[in-house]
């Protein structure tokens, strides 16, 4: 975000003073050039358009949703935002097809913003440092959402725990992160989980061979990836 460089995706943290709002972190993730950006400030702008996405956005369907914030100059191609966007893109698409939580109450604004909020409690490079991915606890928050899960609730907690693990078995490719990839898997997971277990149909699931964002990811996996098209270079 600010030079341009491959940052350095460490092993360690270390101490790190961010280039925008001054303030002091700890990181495993930084620019070779000493450029620092915390997860606060690389990720605002996204996530205030997601919170827009909320209130205007008319799809029904989560993989569109998905699209529509990739193309938007807020998303970067990696980053802490993706953590967010798979629970919002879930439950704006229940919003928009007027579906109502398992305990009657309606899929609301303010219930899309709670799953953005979760979603932006989970630090960038999580996939890489704590052996689970953002995006996939995503499809978790989302099913977590729609069926009131808590701590105490135990059928429920397994639920949200199922949609997680669902979405972490699609993402045990063995590749390198990507964010959009991640993004998609997520959305499937969720997409199978509430229709399999809770009768929630959100349409198909984000096709194969279908990535409209490959050529921007400068180590994409190409053929290695489900995604990547046909008649990619």
């Amino acid at each position: 975000m600010v030079c341009g460089e491959r940052l350095v995706y460490n092993d360690s943290s270390s101490s790190h003073s961010c280039d925008y709002c001054g303030l002091e972190f700890t990181s495993t993730i930084y620019c070779p050039q000493g450029h620092f950006v915390c997860d606060s400030c690389h990720s605002t702008e996204a996530l205030d358009f997601l919170s827009k996405m909320a209130e205007s956005e008319k799809s029904d369907s989560p993989r569109d949703i998905v699209e529509t914030a990739f193309r938007h100059p807020s998303f970067k191609f990696h980053g802490p935002e993706h953590h967010s966007l798979v629970p919002a893109a879930l439950l704006i698409a229940m919003k928009n097809r007027g579906l109502t939580r398992t305990n009657g109450e309606p899929i609301s604004a303010d219930l899309v913003r709670e799953g953005i909020r979760r979603g932006a409690q989970i630090p960038g490079g999580f996939c890489g440092t704590a052996g689970n991915c953002g995006a996939c606890v995503g499809a978790g928050i989302a099913v977590a959402l729609y069926i009131g899960s808590t701590p105490t609730k135990g059928p429920e907690r397994k639920s949200a725990h199922i949609a997680t693990i669902t979405a972490l078995e699609m993402v045990t490719d063995g590749l390198i992160r990507c964010c959009k990839r991640s993004s998609l898997y997520g959305i499937s997971a969720a997409t199978r989980v509430l229709r399999d277990s809770h009768s929630v149909e959100l349409g198909p699931e984000p096709p194969q061979k279908s990535c409209e964002n490959w050529e921007r990811n400068r180590d994409c996996a190409k053929s290695d990836c489900v995604f990547f098209p046909d008649g990619g270079e």
